[in-house]
């Protein structure tokens, strides 16, 4: 396998990697603004810091794609 392939099929498995986090990010949000509405403030809290942990993630993923 040349290298460029190989950088390509890494390239398209950490994009894929990012979508998926992000899918859940904004399933995440969802459920702490629901809680946030239902005043189930520590479920809203949790999630939100999930939210952000998983934010911190895909941007780490994102600075790797980068030359």
């Amino acid at each position: 396998m040349r290298a460029s392939e190989r950088a390509r099929r890494t390239s398209s498995a950490v994009v894929l990697y990012v979508i998926v986090l992000v899918a859940f990010q904004v399933f995440l949000v969802t459920v702490a603004v629901e809680a946030f509405q239902t005043d189930a403030e520590a479920l809203a809290w949790a999630t939100a810091i999930v939210s952000v942990v998983l934010f911190a993630a895909a941007a780490a993923f994102l600075r790797y794609l980068r030359p």
